[in-house]
Parts: C-alpha cells; sequence; structure tokens
C-alpha cells in the first residue's frame, strides 16, 4: 500500500502534467465577459456617429455584450482621443476614428503631443467614402474647369467655407487651390456651413458625401467634383477631381476619408486579433454595405496591419502638407 506522502507526489505530477497539456486560454478567449465602451470624437446623429453605430450594434450581436457608444466631440478629435488614452489598454475601451483625426489634428494642434503610432493599433479600417465639392445653386459654375476659370478670372474673390481651421474640408481645398494657384479666400466655421452654402452667403464647401449628395439630389446645392478614384454611384453626372487634373487627388488621397476602430497600444494582440475577425466579417457583410450605401460608402475590412500602415502614412504626409500651407492654431 502506497503512503500518503507517495499518493501525494504522483498526484502533484500527474496534476501539473495535465494543466502543462491542457490548450493555452487565450484572453481573447474570455474577451469581451462585460460592455464595451465604443469612444466616438463626434456628436450624436452626425454622420459618423450613425455609421459607428451600425458596428456597435452588430458587434453587441456577434459577442453578445454590449458596445456602447460613447460621444466624445471637440477639439479637432482629440477630446475622444485622450479619453481612451486615459483609459486601460484592455479592449474595452476603443476609439472609433476617421482620417482626419489620426492624419491631421496631431499636426494641427502641436501642443497636445498626439501620436497615433506611438497612442493607437489599428484593429480595421470599416469603410472609406468620398466627399463632395458642393456650390450654391447661382454659382457661375458647375464643374471643376469652370471654377478654376472663374476663380482665376477673379483672384481674391471667391471664398469657401470649411468646419473650421485645420479641418479636412479646410486643409483639402487650400491644397488644391495651392497645387492649381489660385488666389481664394478660406472662412472657417464652428459648425457645418452647407446652410449657408444653399442660401448663397459662402459659395463653395467640401462636405461628407453623406449629407452632400441629398442635398444635390434635391437641388438645394451644385455638385461641382467628388473626390476619391472614381464617381459615385448617386451622382454619375459628377466628374472627379482627379478627372480635372490627374495626381490632384489620386485615389482619393486628399479628398476622401477612412473610419477605422483602434484601441490603445498595448492592448493584448489575441483581443484585436478577436476584434478584427468579426469587424471584417461585418464591414463585408451584405446589410452593413446596404446601409452604408445610404452614405455613399464603401464597406472595406482590412487586416490591423493595412490600417496601421495607412494611419502611418497618412500621419506623415498629412504633417507635410500642414506645414507646407502653414496651417496653425491657438
Amino acid at each position: 500500500m502506497e503512503s500518503k506522502e507517495r499518493i501525494g507526489r504522483r498526484s502533484f505530477v500527474m496534476g501539473l502534467s495535465a494543466v502543462m497539456a491542457a490548450p493555452r486560454v487565450l484572453a481573447s478567449d474570455a474577451f469581451p465577459n462585460k460592455a464595451v465602451k465604443l469612444v466616438v470624437p463626434f456628436p450624436p446623429g452626425a454622420n459618423v456617429d450613425v455609421m459607428a453605430r451600425i458596428f456597435a450594434e452588430k458587434l453587441s450581436r456577434e459577442f453578445g455584450q454590449a458596445f456602447v457608444v460613447e460621444n466624445k466631440p471637440g477639439a479637432g478629435g482629440s477630446l475622444g482621443w485622450n479619453t481612451v488614452m486615459e483609459r486601460t489598454a484592455d479592449g474595452y475601451n476603443l476609439f472609433y476614428s476617421v482620417r482626419s483625426i489620426m492624419g491631421i489634428t496631431p499636426h494641427v494642434f502641436p501642443k497636445m503631443k498626439l501620436n497615433p503610432v506611438k497612442d493607437y493599433t489599428a484593429i480595421s479600417q470599416v469603410c472609406t467614402l468620398p466627399h463632395v465639392l458642393i456650390a450654391t445653386p447661382n454659382a457661375p459654375f458647375s464643374n471643376m474647369k469652370e471654377l478654376v476659370d472663374y476663380a482665376r478670372k477673379n483672384p481674391g474673390k471667391l471664398d469657401y467655407a470649411s468646419l473650421g481651421v485645420g479641418s479636412h474640408p479646410h486643409l483639402a481645398v487650400a491644397y488644391w487651390a495651392q497645387q492649381l494657384d489660385l488666389k481664394i479666400n478660406h472662412i472657417p466655421y464652428t459648425g457645418n456651413p452647407a446652410t449657408d452654402v444653399m442660401a448663397g452667403t459662402v459659395p463653395i464647401f467640401l462636405e461628407g458625401s453623406g449629407t452632400a449628395v441629398p442635398r444635390v439630389q434635391s437641388g438645394g446645392v451644385k455638385a461641382i467634383a467628388v473626390s476619391g478614384a472614381k464617381r459615385i454611384e448617386f451622382l454619375p453626372n459628377v466628374g472627379t477631381i482627379n478627372e480635372y487634373k490627374p495626381g490632384l487627388d489620386e485615389d482619393g488621397t486628399i479628398g476622401s476619408t477612412w473610419h477605422g476602430f483602434f484601441a490603445r497600444r498595448g492592448t493584448p494582440a489575441e483581443i484585436v486579433s478577436a476584434l478584427n475577425k468579426q469587424m471584417v466579417k461585418i464591414a463585408q457583410d451584405r446589410d452593413t454595405i446596404r446601409r452604408l450605401m445610404e452614405f455613399a460608402a464603401v464597406g472595406t475590412g482590412t487586416s490591423a496591419e493595412a490600417l496601421n500602415t495607412a494611419m502611418a502614412k497618412d500621419y506623415e504626409f498629412w504633417g507635410d502638407i500642414v506645414r507646407k500651407l502653414e496651417i496653425t492654431t491657438t
């Protein structure tokens, strides 16, 4: 009969062997076991917010836990950025962001010391969408050639609106004006200036396709051009910026945007992978594609590596443009 000591030692060895032989339980296996907060740096009801909620709804269904949108607009997106950075890098606090916030905001607000490459790790780019250069209905131009001709014949007399100094619409139009040697005046707004464009108070504005397309279709504004590599389905007769001058907006590098999910750098790779798998699936789902089309957006669903690369390139690219245009903020 074995002694209690030998039985205890053998039980310990057998137990240890079983533990070593068992498959490792990944962090993602138990993720998420509570609600996930999705910080959106735009106000409720904004196009970006509505699109973020499409993904939050579907992620909640796929994971069986609530993905709760938390709106944190302000300071060019930096308020939302810092909200996530102040929280734990555990996958339960995600950032739904866009090209301009990850690429432009850090350079326009240098005192905030934001660096997307150091602060964030990408999860997935989920969609891309163009902007539309809209004009007041009675503007003396209806396409890019006519607009450029008018601006050259009337230097310093054409105004363009934007969402504020350093915003994507500001930098894109300023860049195009510089490349085309046009002297036009920037009129920054704190809100969407489209109503003033419709009224004729300010003649042109580069607006997101989700709100611009309905305005054009209703006759409230003219569509002068669209950004991106090709014309959009809802405005088939409106040419692209790049059609007017090749290289001016190659593949929408200047005028178009993307949306993506990010987590604080240091978030476990297993969790990033688990999130990416579902985000890719959702972005390429037929229902998602249909709902995104309402904003003239295209569902993508990329790898984390692809978005990390795009983010780094945009950060460097827009930094050069901000410096060349000498854009400053107080």
